[in-house]
């Protein structure tokens, strides 16, 4: 069977998230129709049901796909599907109970809304006729977890998209004679901002070497204060920045910061972060996973440290930080790994095999 002509990018999502932006590339790099019709993020997943059963009936296609962040919204569309009788396949980047509960801590994992996501979760996971996840590892752990079939779920790794690795982007603003370290993101507790408060503490003794902590999001407020009470002069804190324009911002850096965080997902994930700060060629330190290690090679594309564990953040920057040739080395094999194997053509080549 060919790769359908027409597939339909369905549910709430933002259409410059990294992760659908990737997809969305890589199957029409491949010949794939790709039909965008997202429904607003700020609705609820009630008032969203009727318009995504809209969006579904007036979209033809041949196979709709479910972007990430929709569980709440899949067990609907799985039955839409099947009335229209369309494949509906789910981007289960991350699960619900996951995001909800293991992560970001928003409600008791016991409660009424900790059973509910994990029996949303189950269902999805054991129906969908289709399920794509991000890593082997995310994979292992939904079928240990959810009793996900392995058949039916395929892995796709984040990858990256065009704008971090072309070769337009050029760094600005960059202060002359600072090795800027940079970390990006939501604060949520996964990222472990705090690991990377106590190593830049320890760097004090280091005038040259400067923190920038772009984002806003849920441990904000207590990691700002927690900043106050170290009186670390070698810190700022940046707004959000536009993600049209976060590349020419993270060109600045010399040395760029993934997640630190000791977490169950921390073992089975691996952020987009990791892959635009490697694709733009910067040295990265992050926590060792399982699923990272699948994906690179550490010390030779990236530098690995345990999770939580502030001394061994603050000796790897100590050494990149005095090491420039250490760096342009990590820089430029993570670089051209990326660009091998994780550009949007690259990283859909499962998801085709699955369409077809």
């Amino acid at each position: 069977m060919p790769v359908p002509p027409r597939l339909a990018y369905i549910g709430a999502f933002r259409m410059d998230y990294p992760r659908n932006q990737v997809l969305r590339a890589g199957l029409a790099a491949h010949g794939c129709e790709v039909i965008s019709a997202p429904l607003s993020k700020q609705g609820s997943t009630l008032r969203n049901v009727p318009r995504l059963w809209q969006t579904m009936r007036r979209t033809h296609a041949d196979v709709y796909l479910l972007a990430e962040f929709n569980q709440l919204l899949a067990p609907f569309a799985l039955i839409m599907g099947s009335l229209l009788r369309r494949p509906v396949w789910v981007d289960y980047m991350v699960g619900l109970y996951d995001a909800q509960i293991l992560d970001r801590e928003a409600a008791g994992a016991h409660g009424w809304r900790g059973r509910t996501y994990r029996a949303v979760d189950a269902f999805n996971l054991r129906y969908a006729r289709r399920i794509f996840t991000d890593t082997e590892a995310h994979k292992a752990f939904f079928a240990q977890h959810f009793g996900a079939a392995a058949q039916r779920l395929a892995v796709v790794p984040v990858g990256v998209y065009d704008a971090w690795w072309s070769p337009r982007v050029q760094p600005v603003g960059k202060v002359a004679d600072q090795c800027l370290v940079q970390f990006f993101g939501s604060y949520i507790p996964f990222h472990g901002v705090e690991v990377i408060l106590a190593a830049a503490k320890q760097l004090a003794d280091m005038p040259h070497l400067h923190f920038e902590l772009i984002g806003r999001g849920q441990t904000f407020a207590a990691i700002q204060r927690h900043a106050e009470q170290l009186a670390l002069p070698n810190l700022t804190f940046t707004p959000p920045i536009p993600s049209s324009e976060l590349p020419a911002a993270v060109a600045r850096a010399d040395i760029c910061l993934g997640v630190f965080g000791e977490r169950a997902k921390t073992d089975y994930v691996v952020p987009n972060k990791v892959f635009q700060c490697l694709a733009l060629g910067k040295p990265l330190i992050t926590a060792r996973s399982t699923a990272l290690t699948a994906y690179f090679r550490p010390d030779e594309h990236l530098i690995s440290i345990p999770p939580n564990d502030p001394e061994a953040l603050a000796a790897a920057l100590r050494t990149l930080a005095t090491d420039s040739a250490l760096r342009e080395r990590l820089g430029s094999a993570a670089a051209a790994h990326v660009a091998a194997h994780y550009t949007p053509s690259a990283v859909v080549a499962e998801l085709l095999a699955g369409l077809r």
